[in-house]
């Protein structure tokens, strides 16, 4: 075989994976006394593979592989772990739009960040995994809470007042509820400035089995940069990505009508297997989207 068909960026890749032996939170340097690498290099493998949902690092930098292997190599499929079944499609999000990708859950009254990507550019918005922000200002939150009766909605509205954040924040219930219909529509939801005065999000929501919104993915960025005319080509990317991540949860297209109209048994509630994460910012106030 021709030596120039061999890749040499997989073969360091694979010695990386090798190199945890099976073991669990293992140092960035250990890792690279076993591969014999320098650690930078090592560390790159190790983000990349982190993105793509093979490896998780600890809050105190510590790695360990994923389910995902086993089910690669044609084993027993794992409860669905979300977060590591979205992180593909944030990394392609991430890619084609150059913007922070985040992934939220509802827990009690408030989103939790679950996984963040950050975006590369120069000016680009604060987030981290473990985060949490209110759900009427944000677009994870409308698409959290559009799976929602009326009455469960302003039940978790009650429990946290809807407070102003730019002068675009919704602050009453019924014009709430009719932008939650907007939602159910359109499959998408939009933050444009109600959270933070120059930050615009999108976000489209994830299915359980049962149709259930048990999370929600978005975009977000300055407000120069994803301009309303955009809106349409980011909402579809999304759709389409939390759409095929529903499927891995295990929701087949045609569900229960319930979701459309905006009535389901019960909150959805932070999955299993939640990843958690500390990334560092070039900015100093923390996104909420």
């Amino acid at each position: 075989m021709p030596a120039n068909n061999y890749i040499s960026a997989i073969e360091r890749a694979m010695l990386v994976l090798e190199s945890f032996r099976g073991e669990k939170n293992v140092r960035l340097a250990e890792l690279a006394a076993r591969t014999k690498m320098v650690k930078s290099s090592v560390f790159r493998i190790l983000f990349t593979l982190e993105r793509l949902g093979y490896v998780e690092k600890s809050p105190g930098g510590l790695y360990s592989l994923t389910r995902q292997l086993s089910v690669l190599g044609g084993g027993a499929r794992p409860e669905p772990d979300l977060s590591v079944q979205a992180a593909p499609f944030m990394a392609t999000l991430l890619h084609r739009f150059q913007e922070t990708v985040n992934l939220g859950v509802l827990e009690g009254s408030e989103v939790l960040y679950i996984r963040v990507m950050e975006s590369p550019q120069v000016f680009r918005l604060a987030a981290h995994a473990g985060m949490r922000s209110p759900v009427h200002s944000t677009a994870l939150g409308k698409c959290l809470l559009s799976g929602l009766s009326p009455a469960e909605a302003d039940e978790i509205l009650k429990r946290r007042p809807m407070r102003a954040f730019t002068p675009k924040t919704l602050r009453n219930g019924k014009s709430f509820h009719q932008e939650l219909s907007r939602v159910r529509q359109q499959g998408y939801a939009v933050d444009d400035e109600e959270d933070s005065a120059g930050i615009r999000c999108l976000a489209a929501r994830i299915l359980d089995p049962a149709g259930n919104v048990v999370a929600a993915m978005s975009i977000s960025a300055p407000a120069v940069r994803m301009r309303p005319e955009r809106d349409r080509e980011v909402a579809e990317a999304l759709k389409d990505a939390c759409g095929r991540i529903s499927t891995l949860q295990g929701y087949t297209r045609g569900g229960p009508a319930s979701l459309v109209e905006g009535r389901r048994s019960a909150p959805p509630q932070a999955p299993r297997g939640v990843y958690r994460e500390r990334n560092q910012w070039l900015t100093a106030r923390s996104l909420r989207s």
